[in-house]
């Protein structure tokens, strides 16, 4: 496992950081630590009436032109809820109402970005919709947009192996609760 990504001390500024564990750095200068901590992230699972699961063909690293399901970081002051319904809708072009996703577990994440391969917590929703009808490819974020019945996702298609894991844990989740 590499170095945290740390460069300087966040505290005094220094310029030369000791690296204690693969998540821990201290400042020689001032002893101020600083922690590689899991980044919250919001993943939907959303189907729809036809018992299909929205996916997108990413369009970007990591996992460029593989199946993905929508998702990111939460922002600042933003509900786990609340970014899984702006996220969807800025990747799939489908508009749901934070009330609608349910929450059914958590996975742990490892996100290559900037150089350095950062833990998340994604946190996963559930949510229904009529249709597709309004999803579409979002320049930068998706190529194409994919709906499949839940029960053939190919879990070895998808671009992180905690996408096969949430898709498992919906399955697992409807065949007790099938909203």
């Amino acid at each position: 496992m590499s170095p945290p990504p740390f460069h300087f001390c966040y505290h005094c500024g220094h310029h030369k950081l000791e690296t204690v564990s693969y998540r821990q750095s201290r400042c020689p200068a001032c002893g101020y630590s600083q922690f590689v901590t899991p980044i919250p992230a919001a993943v939907a699972l959303v189907l729809d009436s036809e018992d299909r699961l929205l996916l997108m063909r990413r369009a970007h690293e990591p996992g460029f032109g593989k199946l993905g399901l929508p998702g990111g970081v939460i922002d600042p002051a933003e509900s786990a809820e609340l970014a899984c319904a702006r996220e969807t809708l800025e990747e799939t072009g489908i508009n749901l109402p934070a009330s609608g996703y349910t929450y059914i577990g958590t996975c742990c994440n490892r996100y290559p970005f900037q150089g350095y391969t950062w833990p998340t917590l994604d946190i996963l929703f559930f949510a229904r919709t009529e249709n597709f009808d309004a999803a579409h490819a979002v320049d930068g974020e998706a190529s194409e947009i994919v709906a499949v019945p839940l029960a053939e996702v190919v879990l070895e298609e998808l671009a992180f192996p905690t996408h096969g894991e949430a898709v498992e844990k919906l399955r697992a989740w409807l065949a007790y609760d099938p909203r």
